[in-house]
């Protein structure tokens, strides 16, 4: 019996140590296997493996956060607190660049928008009233499609994610505003002139 239970322990000991972790690495050369919870302006608040406390650090002490989904975020030039969320990116902060680059990769949400755009451009001028509508409206939170809850709770990655989201959102519905203009147009001036050539 004790046999069994040892086998059972050792077998969920070697599940625990090959399940992603998050790393974060210090400025000392340090590598610390822990769970990310949460980057804040001043520190970084983790779980270390096979811990169940909670620290906190000072993101001074920290040259880069890899997460278990694969993003780095670099800390090293930030010598002071992470600004807060702003409408344009932040100088030396990485956060907000990974943050528009991420947005690129994953935000889709812009489809209902520029779907609904393009087949009301149709009905020349009432497609533009939607097209106003819908590039003025920021995405909305459940259809910003991003991977990491934890990266998104930092003010310059949410601002970076937030930006350029919005900024694909009125690209798309814009860019299907022409294209349907464009083909009623065309369609218009084919009519007519089929027309014409009647009479």
């Amino acid at each position: 019996m004790k046999t069994f239970i040892a086998f059972i322990f050792f077998v969920f000991a070697g599940i625990n140590s090959t399940v992603a972790q998050d790393i974060i690495t210090l400025k000392t050369g340090q590598e610390l296997k822990a769970r990310i919870v949460r980057l804040t302006q001043k520190d970084v608040v983790f779980i270390p493996q096979n811990n169940s406390d909670t620290i906190t650090i000072s993101r001074d002490e920290i040259t880069m956060l890899h997460y278990q989904s694969g993003i780095n975020i670099y800390l090293t030039e930030n010598k002071s607190p992470a600004p807060v969320a702003t409408n344009s990116e932040p100088a030396n902060d990485s956060l907000f660049s990974q943050g528009a680059k991420d947005a690129g990769i994953y935000y889709t949400g812009y489809k209902a928008a520029a779907t609904g755009t393009l087949i009301t451009s149709f009905f020349i001028p009432w497609g533009l009233v939607p097209a106003i509508a819908c590039s003025a409206t920021p995405p909305a939170t459940y259809n910003l499609g991003y991977r990491d809850p934890k990266l998104m709770e930092n003010p310059s990655y949410y601002a970076g994610y937030t930006d350029q989201a919005f900024k694909i959102k009125k690209k798309k519905v814009w860019t299907n505003f022409g294209i349907g203009t464009g083909a009623m147009i065309v369609f218009y001036i084919v009519g007519f002139a089929v027309a014409s050539s009647y009479y």
